[in-house]
């Protein structure tokens, strides 16, 4: 057994706008909205963007143009406290980021707890991809099923780890105790992947590496992906400590495309994947003449 531990070249300097989540979920009708026509914004526009009212909160759906279910992946990502799934579905951008990624995969983003002390929402993965299967018209990526949380989305995820068609997950900034929890679902099959990503989580991510001798650790993020190390690529159970903030680290696309590419899923050469991570579409706040 063995420990990995990679130190990298600086990354990218943070881009974009930070966005607060708790003044977006107070301002339902002042969602930001995309103003760029550049490829990002071409290339999901070119997708299927499906609203879906679930049986316990809506579910967003996109679909790229190109997407084949028998060699893609289904990627379900799960939000954190203080959003609603439709402020974080706009104001973090999520299909232009997924795009950005280039995979081919859809994405299924549900409604999740806003805080402390609410019910999780879809606390069964298989009842939320059947759902979305029957009302979108569109059947699941067969290669890999993989689950993304950032902050709050642990209680979600949590909830997951028994399902036997969860292959990887990511927890952004999401390791707030329950140590054992993760690090049983991680060695519990090879088929089970776990990449980690720390910032404020910091402490409860160092907690389960010392639990996981077989864990490559990153120091950061690299600046874009030919320069990830081979082995942190190929990693079963990785940890990056991140040199980008809390929030950023799922609003200014640079980590999140940047840990999507790390999944072993083709891309789509329709997709924007030539762009520099970050590359993100300008925002505008609706109802208004502010451009961020």
């Amino acid at each position: 057994m063995h420990r990995a531990r990679i130190a990298t070249a600086s990354g990218l300097g943070l881009v974009g706008l930070v966005w607060l989540g708790a003044a977006l979920a107070q301002q339902p009708g002042a969602l930001p909205v995309p103003v760029d026509a550049g490829p990002i914004a071409t290339a999901v526009s070119a997708g299927k963007h499906l609203r879906l009212d679930g049986p316990h909160g809506p579910v967003h759906v996109w679909i790229p143009a190109g997407y084949r279910a028998e060699t893609g992946a289904t990627i379900v990502y799960v939000h954190g406290y203080w959003n609603t799934v439709d402020t974080a579905w706009a104001a973090h951008q999520l299909p232009e980021q997924v795009a950005l990624s280039a995979l081919n995969a859809i994405l299924i983003a549900p409604e999740a707890p806003i805080q402390q002390k609410v019910a999780v929402n879809y606390p069964d993965l298989t009842e939320l991809l059947r759902f979305v299967e029957d009302k979108a018209g569109v059947p699941r990526g067969a290669a890999l099923t993989v689950a993304i949380g950032h902050s709050g989305a642990y209680r979600t995820i949590y909830e997951w780890f028994d399902e036997p068609m969860l292959d990887q997950v990511i927890l952004v900034d999401a390791m707030y105790g329950d140590e054992d929890v993760i690090v049983e679902w991680a060695t519990a099959s090879e088929r089970h992947r776990l990449i980690m990503i720390g910032e404020d989580t910091v402490l409860g991510a160092e907690a389960i590496a010392a639990k996981l001798p077989e864990l490559v650790i990153l120091d950061r993020f690299p600046p874009s992906y030919p320069l990830w190390p081979a082995e942190a690529k190929a990693a079963r159970q990785l940890y990056i400590r991140s040199q980008f903030a809390h929030m950023p680290l799922v609003s200014e696309g640079v980590a999140l495309p940047s840990a999507l590419r790390l999944l072993p899923v083709e891309r789509l050469a329709e997709l924007p994947w030539k762009l520099p991570l970050g590359s993100l579409p300008r925002l505008v706040d609706a109802g208004t003449d502010a451009v961020h």
